[in-house]
């Protein structure tokens, strides 16, 4: 992967991930503090987390395909140090139990990051049969020559 296939990965990512985490933030707020108003600065917050969660993905880059324990070691790493970040940025509520809190965000970052490993790689599939079908039909041209 060049280093612009993989900046462009990380884009798409981020956006993948404000997403998941939008749909997550009126989850988990609707649980935890249905009564609670937003204001207009806590709309960043997602933004903010999405780039924060994007941060640790850009430390693992590869320049070479790895093997399959690299590449799983490199998930749970990236993983743990979301979960840490997550962790970090955001408080509970003060009325909520702060181990219940805590459990159910821990779960919701780990489906979030889940689903954006699931899209990213379909989106990768979809190129690579693209690229394929594309090189059937080049090769087929070179045939009939």
């Amino acid at each position: 992967m060049t280093l612009k296939e993989f900046i462009l990965s990380r884009l798409q990512l981020f956006f993948f991930l404000v997403t998941l985490i939008l749909f997550a933030s009126f989850i988990l707020g609707s649980v935890f503090t249905p009564d609670m108003e937003l204001h207009y600065y806590h709309l960043l917050s997602p933004i903010i987390l999405a780039a924060a969660c994007v941060l640790p993905t850009c430390v693992t880059f590869y320049r070479k395909t790895p093997s399959l324990l690299q590449y799983i070691i490199r998930l749970l790493l990236e993983l743990s140090m979301i979960e840490a970040i997550v962790m970090l940025l955001i408080t509970p509520p003060e009325n909520s139990d702060r181990l219940t809190f805590y459990i159910t965000l821990g779960i919701s970052v780990f489906i979030i990051y889940v689903l954006a490993e699931i899209m990213m790689w379909f989106q990768q599939y979809q190129q690579s049969k693209k690229l394929t079908s594309q090189l059937k039909k080049l090769q087929e041209r070179e045939n009939q020559c």
